[in-house]
């Protein structure tokens, strides 16, 4: 089954421009895995120059705040956690030329989200790069309504660690690899589909994985049940988002912006449903790697007028951090190129 949803910040976006690409329908022979390690090195390379990260997190910044701005209209119980990343970011710190930041570490906030892709790729890359044979593995179950979220994600859990079990126990297998827990949402059918993805070592226990789910789920699809090579997409889709916030479809252009369409109600089902839940998981690694950031953290611009103390604070309408002498830190001129709009129904 093709997957409904795109994150909205694969829009210029050095990570994500290769996840464009890595979605259903390739062909296994598309890439060479010997591709693999030369490129994740490329991708795990934390970026050299202060001023141009900040100049991607202002344009996540903008569209995160736009988006959780209208989650914290909703009668949600993570209403108090939507208001929490509104205000991630908003107020940056700068001493000297250091500069300091504090997060919200919400997996719905883009900015954290930005920061947690690039630290689980640099974490996680040294052990995959150690594979024989990654395989990137898709497991899914039929579509459902909201009313069947929670409980379909706790049975998937459930349900893969017996799996596991049977590996060590029954055939002697032994799972080496990352899991990730994902769920999308079809707006035409109003369903959700929640998924399994994986980077496993070896093809034949990436079909024995297959074999075993899907005696646990008869009624789903065989056709959505994927098993390809990995490369440098699948590190990319593996360590992106468990949530996608809007589909390619509903993305538009109009009077020369983007226009992205949102269903906020649709994503604080799945937020809720994911809430608490361990997303990723490693299995068999020496190395396991936190999906946290650190809440606050300090970047040093050498480019930056000096100062004893100095607050630069975020203004969506102009998508910049301005300090109290009007300048400007960094942005991207969001304002100009976005705009997000919902739908609640």
């Amino acid at each position: 089954m093709p997957k409904v949803l795109e994150n909205i910040t694969q829009i210029n976006n050095s990570y994500e421009k290769y996840a464009l690409n890595a979605h259903c329908c390739q062909d296994q022979n598309t890439h060479s895995v010997r591709t693999f390690p030369l490129l994740l090195d490329k991708l795990a390379q934390p970026p050299t120059d202060p001023r141009k990260t900040f100049e991607k997190r202002a344009r996540s910044k903008y569209l995160s705040r736009a988006l959780v701005l209208e989650l914290t209209k909703l009668d949600s119980p993570l209403k108090k956690s939507y208001w929490n990343t509104w205000h991630c970011t908003n107020v940056l710190h700068q001493e000297g030329k250091k500069i300091t930041a504090k997060y919200c570490n919400n997996r719905w906030c883009l900015v954290c989200n930005r920061i947690r892709t690039a630290k689980l790729i640099k974490g996680y890359l040294p052990e995959i790069k150690k594979m024989s044979d990654p395989q990137f593995v898709t497991l899914t179950i039929p579509n459902m309504p909201a009313s069947e979220l929670k409980d379909a994600i706790d049975g998937m859990i459930r349900e893969f660690i017996l799996i596991k079990n049977v590996f060590v126990r029954r055939r002697g297998l032994k799972i080496v690899g990352i899991r990730k827990l994902e769920c999308t949402f079809n707006n035409k059918a109003g369903e959700y589909h929640p998924h399994i993805h994986l980077i496993v070592d070896g093809i034949e226990i990436g079909k024995a994985l297959i074999e075993e789910w899907l005696h646990r789920y008869p009624d789903a699809d065989k056709r959505g049940q994927n098993i390809r090579p990995a490369d440098e997409n699948s590190m990319i889709e593996l360590f992106k988002y468990s949530t996608k916030l809007t589909t390619k479809s509903l993305i538009t252009k109009e009077n020369g912006k983007t226009i992205i369409q949102v269903n906020a109600i649709a994503l604080d089902v799945i937020f809720q449903a994911m809430y608490n839940r361990r997303i990723f998981q490693s299995m068999g690694l020496v190395k396991q790697v936190s999906e946290d950031i650190e809440e606050i953290d300090a970047q040093i611009f050498e480019d930056l007028k000096e100062v004893k103390e100095d607050f630069w604070r975020w203004e969506q309408e102009v998508s910049y951090w301005i300090n109290s002498d009007g300048e400007m830190l960094t942005g991207c001129e969001a304002y100009k190129k976005y705009e997000v709009r919902f739908d609640t129904g």
